[in-house]
């Protein structure tokens, strides 16, 4: 079964006059064999919550890599696409994340030929909900919601897909910014769709995340796909070594604003957690939020103490020392 790729550049064939003496006629060389390519598309919208939804669009065909939040982001990035004239064969979901399949119906039914993939532990997690997010996605969106439909096969790491001639690469990367995310790597552009390993200038949901295992991850990114332009998951592409660099840097910032006090004492109080806002705040003033849920700071750093070991102030205390602020 194809998968979609796009098309970026044409190898353009190069006309010269070759120069010549003794009154030859010059000569002109054969143009080179035209080398189809991938365009990579980000249709984008800025703002809390912001997330990237990529088509590949090949001579031929487009593939679709994770299909948005809401229904109505979705109908924005289909219409683009349905502009092309070019078919969908197929639509990748990337991670077990609604503000990536939340809008899966909507390309489903706009591309009802199209193969749906995704990883063995992807479907696994969505079929049985084991975070609550497909039942939260139909209480944020209503009665039009329906459940993901099942992949029509699922893709293993290194498996080879192929969109209008052109190789596209699975990675499956486990234990990071979530418990399994798919990657794509487009060997002939040099560029690896990394999406929620890397969140650019933007603060990631660490609800699920592994802060142990995760920068191990950027680092064996950045390694193996050195000199690659890196398609994030939130936020702009840019070089794939700057950007984990940069996310390494920041989950290591946000980890050291708890750890030290969870260590300490086991407890993480109402003004530590606050404290820690504060300076995640200011150390990265102007960064929207990954997901615009609400308290996502005070969400991420709640699920730091859980994973160091510690425990959260009691409820009542920390209400009262709310309270206490307030006054």
């Amino acid at each position: 079964m194809r998968a979609a790729l796009l098309k970026i550049g044409l190898a353009a064939a190069a006309l010269a006059l070759a120069g010549c003496s003794g009154g030859e006629p010059a000569q002109t060389p054969e143009a080179e064999p035209e080398t189809a390519g991938i365009e990579i598309h980000r249709p984008f919208r800025p703002g809390p919550g912001s997330v990237n939804s990529y088509w590949l669009e090949g001579e031929d065909e487009v593939l679709v890599f994770d299909a948005q939040s809401s229904l109505a982001n979705a109908e924005y990035v289909v219409e683009r696409i349905r502009a092309t004239g070019k078919p969908v064969t197929a639509i990748v979901i990337s991670h077990y994340d609604p503000g990536h399949f939340g809008g899966l119906q909507v390309f489903t039914d706009a591309f009802p030929d199209a193969e749906l993939l995704m990883s063995e532990p992807l479907a696994e997690a969505i079929g049985r909900d084991l975070s609550g997010y497909v039942e939260r996605l139909r209480e944020t969106l209503g009665e039009d919601y329906r459940m993901p439909a099942a992949p029509s096969r699922t893709i293993e790491n290194r498996e080879e897909l192929s969109v209008s001639g052109v190789p596209v690469i699975v990675h499956i990367v486990a234990d990071s910014e979530a418990p399994s995310i798919t990657m794509l790597e487009i060997p002939s552009e040099r560029a690896i769709l990394a999406s929620d390993l890397v969140a650019n200038q933007m603060h990631p949901d660490l609800s699920d995340a592994d802060i142990d295992s995760w920068p191990r991850a950027l680092d064996r990114l950045a390694r193996d796909f050195s000199g690659y332009t890196l398609y994030p998951g939130h936020g702009t592409p840019g070089p794939v070594n700057l950007l984990a660099a940069n996310q390494i840097a920041y989950i290591s910032f946000v980890r050291r604003q708890m750890e030290s006090e969870v260590l300490a004492d086991d407890i993480a109080t109402e003004a530590e957690i606050n404290a820690a806002i504060t300076a995640i705040r200011s150390n990265y003033a102007g960064w929207e939020q990954a997901t615009d849920r609400p308290a996502l700071l005070r969400r991420n750093l709640e699920a730091i103490v859980a994973q160091l070991g510690g425990e959260l102030e009691p409820r009542r205390a920390r209400e009262a020392e709310a309270q206490a602020t307030d006054d």
